[in-house]
């Protein structure tokens, strides 16, 4: 049986679905796990304080808009961060009404452990695969992120409307 072009058949549509979901699964478990787990924070606070390392100082809605939070959860996560001494707020340096949160060192130092640790892992977990293969998954998983993307934005993605 033919499909249109660029049109996958529904069997690889549900194999990829199942594999999907069993990866987010699995990637919950391996998050919390490699979290750096500390008393008073939730995990996903984690998520939020390596973004804010990644990224530099931001504003809370820049920094909910980049983590693809609801604020008011970003709100929640920054106040843990904040109490336990990994996030501080500073006035913005060009407007001084509003704030940026800013990593501390014990913030950056715990968010380039934790990183040091799952980059451990991951190379553990690839240990036998070739270069060539992780390239390519690298290369498609980009792609799948950003026509994911693409969609939650409305945008166009690889030349078409979303959603055409």
């Amino acid at each position: 049986m033919s499909h249109p072009a660029g049109v996958p058949p529904a069997e690889h549509c549900d194999e990829l679905v199942t594999e999907l979901t069993r990866h987010a699964r699995l990637l919950h478990v391996f998050k919390v796990r490699h979290a750096g787990r500390i008393p008073g924070l939730d995990g996903a606070a984690f998520g939020v304080l390596a973004l804010l390392v990644r990224r530099g100082p931001q504003r809370q809605g820049e920094l909910a808009e980049a983590a693809v939070l609801d604020p008011s959860t970003v709100s929640r996560y920054v106040a843990q961060l904040v109490r336990s001494g990994l996030v501080t707020r500073r006035p913005h340096p060009a407007d001084g009404r509003a704030v940026h949160l800013v990593a501390t060192p014990e913030g950056i130092a715990l968010a380039d452990a934790a990183l040091a640790q799952r980059q451990k892992v991951l190379a553990e977990l690839l240990a036998g695969w070739s270069a060539d293969d992780t390239a390519t998954l690298v290369r498609l998983l980009r792609r799948l992120n950003d026509g994911m993307e693409a969609q939650r934005d409305g945008t166009e993605h690889a030349g078409r409307p979303v959603g055409s």
